[in-house]
């Protein structure tokens, strides 16, 4: 079983306290607006914004294929997040889970392996508290990540909602073999950057939910442990296997930073569900 590092309740209550700090001016939710309608592309060959299905009702299903453990990604409906229509993607617990592993569940197909949690500038590695929502706004430019929610499970209150700063553009459309674009790029406290690129397309995929053409997105991540200019880390790549009109079928990433050991984990779509037509 692979070992995750586990904080303390001190520790705990610490991150708690810097998270509230952080969190206390961050705007709530509030209701819907209404939702962008895309019209469909004029040009073909490559993936375009209504080829990446986001329809409220949507939900994904993905296995591990080591450990057959699964997790579903649901499109719950929208929320205004700064005066943008943002939809809300609900993450479910892993399953199954033993009884003294910590309900983790990846999310390294919607944004960067473990840059998720961090309190002023820096980013914390091993966080020991699940993502229970993202939040992402879409247009036929591309979809951005602004926002999350996590699960502090010591506080009465323990949904947290806390905005991505600067926001994370996961997709930029349309997708087309040789275009690259940074996710992200935090300057502040220690580095980060976050690059996808374009590798292949029409690669034959099979996984549980199918046979899929899919388009190969690479992302890479430079990171510093410190301040200091000089020194940068490269993570090993992330890979994506995105398909038209379903999404991310298959990907896989290696845990590196919030684990005491090296590991690769792929994930392959084991079912879909698309209320379609497809307009947004």
């Amino acid at each position: 079983m692979m070992k995750y590092f586990w904080f303390s309740t001190i520790n705990n209550l610490i991150i708690i306290f810097f998270l509230a700090l952080v969190g206390c001016s961050q705007e709530g939710l509030i209701d819907p607006h209404g939702e962008t309608k895309l019209t469909p592309p004029s040009t073909v060959g490559a993936l375009h914004a209504i080829d990446f299905p986001t329809d409220t009702g949507s939900a994904w299903t993905y296995i591990n294929i080591d450990t057959e453990k699964e997790f579903t990604v649901r499109v719950r409906g929208t929320r205004d997040i700064s005066g943008t229509t943002h939809r809300q993607l609900t993450i479910s617990t892993i399953t199954p889970v033993e009884s003294d592993e910590p309900n983790l569940v990846t999310v390294d197909h919607l944004a960067a392996n473990a840059f998720y949690f961090r309190t002023d500038t820096d980013f914390f590695d091993g966080f020991p508290f699940p993502i229970l929502a993202t939040y992402i706004n879409k247009t036929p430019q591309g979809i951005v990540e602004s926002a999350f929610d996590v699960f502090l499970h010591p506080l009465q209150n323990p949904v947290f909602h806390q905005k991505h700063f600067p926001v994370r553009r996961l997709w930029d459309f349309p997708l087309e073999v040789g275009k690259e674009w940074v996710v992200f790029d935090k300057t502040a406290g220690n580095p980060v950057s976050v690059t996808r690129f374009v590798a292949e397309k029409d690669v034959s995929v099979t996984v549980p939910a199918g046979i899929y053409s899919t388009y190969v997105v690479y992302e890479e991540v430079i990171y510093g442990d410190t301040e200091e200019p000089t020194i940068r880390l490269i993570s090993p790549p992330a890979v994506y296997w995105v398909a038209p009109s379903v999404g991310v079928v298959q990907y896989r990433f290696s845990r590196y930073r919030a684990t005491d050991t090296f590991q690769t984990e792929t994930y392959q779509l084991k079912s879909v569900h698309l209320p379609g037509p497809h307009t947004d």
